[in-house]
């Protein structure tokens, strides 16, 4: 019998594209994240991404700030079940924290600087949460 303990959760799907990136010399992210898209994932200085985080930017770019933490269980820049509304991707501020289980979705989605998205929640696409900024607003509506 094998010393090593075993997760009780099913096994990490890495299947899909995998995206363009440009990261920080200082980030924290788990071997056990999943990131995967067509479009740019951005993600700035001392920011940390939890096991079992999926990051996506199969609808658009995935912008996350300075500092941010991202917990367990994450789905960040998950697809709309509206295809109506509007184009684009995620954007997070500096300072935001997104706790385990919580879903935002794609599609000109903003999370201002020092949000905290508490457990479980899900954040539709197009939302504007928190103190936006003008730059980030100009990031998502450019067109790759």
């Amino acid at each position: 019998m094998s010393s090593k303990r075993h997760s009780v959760l099913p096994a990490v799907d890495r299947s899909g594209p995998k995206p363009p990136v440009n990261f920080s010399t200082s980030l924290t992210i788990s071997d056990n994240a999943v990131l995967q898209g067509t479009h740019s994932i951005t993600m700035q200085a001392e920011t940390v991404v939890h096991p079992r985080s999926r990051i996506e930017s199969s609808v658009g770019s995935v912008l996350v700030g300075r500092r941010c933490i991202i917990q367990e269980r994450v789905h960040l820049g998950a697809a709309s079940g509206n295809i109506d509304k509007g184009t684009g991707g995620v954007s997070l501020g500096d300072y935001v924290l997104i706790e385990a289980g919580s879903v935002i979705e794609a599609g000109g989605t903003e999370i201002g600087e020092g949000s905290i998205i508490q457990v479980g929640s899900k954040i539709g696409s197009g939302a504007k949460i928190g103190k936006v900024r003008a730059e980030s607003y100009l990031f998502l509506t450019r067109r790759s």
